[in-house]
C-alpha cells in the first residue's frame, strides 16, 4: 500500500461514495409510497429557484440587465419631465407675446392666434380691416400695426433662439393693381417683407428656415373661403439653439395702442 502512493485513497473514496449512495437508495426504497412519489416528481421536474445576487454564474449579466432597465426608465422619466417643462415654457412665451402686442388671448376677435405644439409655436396673424398688417388689401408694405407686431416678434425670436418659417397666404377674389401681379406674388412679397424686417431688427439670417408663398390656395377653413381670415401670415417658431446674433436687447419695443 505504501509503494502504490496515494491511489488507494482515491479508490477508497470512490468506494465510500458508492456505498453511501447504495445505503441512501435502500433507505428511500424503504419509505412510504407517497414519499417515493414525491421524490420521483422532484427529480422529474425540479423547481426553478431564482438565484440571489451573490450566487450563480449569471449574476453579472443579471445585474447589467437590471441596471439597463433602471437607466432606461430614468431616461424616459427625465425626457417626460423635460417635455412637460418645455411645454410650460412655450405656453408662457405664447401668453407673453399676447401681452407684448396688447392683445387679450380671450378676445374672440383677436387678430392673432397662437397654437403651442411639442416642438414649437405656430403664430397666425390676420390682415383684417380693423387691424391691417399691411398698407392696403393688395399691398405688401407693412402698416404701423404690422411693423409693431413683427418687431416684437423679432425680439421674441432672438431672445429664445427659435428657428423661423414664414408662410404668406392671400384670400381669393382680390382686385390686383396689375394682371401680372397675382395672389402668388402678393403673398410671397408679404412673407419676404416680414422676413426682411425681422432680420433687420434682431433675427440672424441662419435662423430662418424657409419663406413660402401659398397665394390663395390654402384658405384658413378647409374647402371654404373666409375673407376675414384667409388674408394672413403664418409663422412657425421651432425650438432650436441660436448660433449667431447678439444677446437680446434689454429694452422692449415701444408699444402702440391697439
Amino acid at each position: 500500500m505504501a509503494g502504490s502512493g496515494g491511489a488507494w485513497k482515491v479508490a477508497f473514496a470512490d468506494f465510500m461514495t458508492a456505498l453511501m449512495a447504495f445505503f441512501l437508495v435502500m433507505w428511500i426504497l424503504g419509505q412510504k409510497p407517497e414519499l417515493l412519489e414525491g421524490t420521483a416528481k422532484y427529480f422529474r421536474d425540479p423547481p426553478k429557484i431564482r438565484m440571489p445576487w451573490n450566487t450563480g454564474v449569471l449574476k453579472d449579466q443579471a445585474k447589467e440587465a437590471t441596471v439597463r432597465d433602471i437607466n432606461a426608465k430614468a431616461s424616459k422619466e427625465n425626457a417626460s419631465k423635460a417635455a412637460s417643462a418645455e411645454q410650460k415654457n412655450l405656453n408662457a412665451i405664447a401668453m407673453g407675446f399676447y401681452g407684448m402686442i396688447n392683445v387679450k388671448s380671450e378676445d374672440p376677435n383677436r387678430p392673432v392666434d397662437i397654437v403651442v405644439s411639442n416642438d414649437g409655436v405656430l403664430i397666425t396673424l390676420y390682415d383684417r380691416t380693423r387691424k391691417p398688417l399691411f398698407q392696403g388689401e393688395a399691398s405688401a408694405e407693412l402698416s404701423q400695426w404690422g411693423d409693431f407686431v413683427f418687431q416684437n416678434l423679432a425680439w421674441l425670436v432672438d431672445r429664445h433662439g427659435f428657428r423661423v418659417s414664414i408662410e404668406g397666404h392671400s384670400r381669393s377674389g382680390l382686385k390686383m393693381l396689375s394682371p401680372a401681379y397675382s395672389a402668388w406674388e402678393l403673398s410671397g412679397d408679404r412673407a419676404s417683407n416680414v422676413r426682411r424686417l425681422m432680420s433687420n431688427v434682431a433675427v440672424a439670417p441662419e435662423q430662418f428656415e424657409r419663406v413660402t408663398s401659398f397665394g390663395d390656395t390654402r384658405p384658413s377653413k378647409v374647402g371654404q373661403a373666409d375673407p376675414e381670415n384667409d388674408h394672413r401670415v403664418e409663422i412657425k417658431l421651432s425650438v432650436g439653439t441660436r448660433k449667431l446674433g447678439d444677446p437680446a436687447p434689454e429694452k422692449p419695443v415701444e408699444k402702440v395702442k391697439p
